[in-house]
């Protein structure tokens, strides 16, 4: 599944015109799927009006230039846009086959589509596991974060603990309870700096 707001990113459009897409039918199983419906169900451009219209927004080029980098870099997630892409490509030549009731090119079309979809799945696959080898990474240096983050809270409550409990544990002589609890707080201590070196 694939969120609206991750099609407005991925499409560079607003909200509301992924909203009306949705009610119109859209399927938001993945992007391909989505970009598939949009193709077939796009509005042919009117024959008066040009086919490109001037772009009024200034982060349309910023988009490209970004696009045209990612598809030149070789990498899977590169491969695998180039993979999508084609694939589009391909879907949409069955669909001009099918419109023009051409068997011929209707056969070559599908043909093509097919070896297409081929291919985005092996990027898919080589990309699945290229993020499942990163994300090794990434979940140790989360785990580090959260450690020394709830070690921090852990200690300053440890360092409290003496003089908070020194009076209930012993009434009659707080100071040497508060020595006792000292002497243990600090073997606490000693455990995590012990724990901390062997984690680095």
């Amino acid at each position: 599944m694939i969120s609206q707001k991750q099609l407005c990113e991925a499409w560079g459009v607003d909200k509301g015109l992924i909203s009306r897409m949705v009610k119109n039918g859209m399927p938001l199983t993945s992007e391909a799927d989505a970009s598939r419906w949009r193709l077939l169900n796009q509005k042919k451009p009117s024959r008066v009006q040009p086919i490109l219209k001037p772009s009024t927004n200034s982060s349309e080029p910023s988009d490209l230039s970004d696009f045209a980098e990612s598809l030149k870099q070789e990498t899977t997630n590169g491969r695998l846009i180039r993979a999508r892409r084609a694939e589009l490509v391909a879907y949409s030549l069955v669909a001009r086959a099918s419109r023009d009731g051409n068997p011929v090119a209707m056969r070559a079309a599908i043909q093509g589509w097919g070896e297409a979809k081929k291919r985005v799945s092996e990027a898919e696959i080589e990309h699945a596991q290229f993020e499942e080898l990163t994300k090794a990474t990434m979940r140790t240096s989360e785990v580090q974060e959260i450690y020394t983050k709830f070690l921090g809270q852990i200690r300053s409550l440890l360092d409290a603990l003496p003089a908070s409990l020194a009076t209930r544990a012993n009434p009659s002589d707080p100071e040497c309870a508060k020595t006792a609890i000292q002497e243990g707080v600090d073997q606490i201590f000693i455990a995590i700096q012990k724990a901390q070196e062997g984690f680095k």
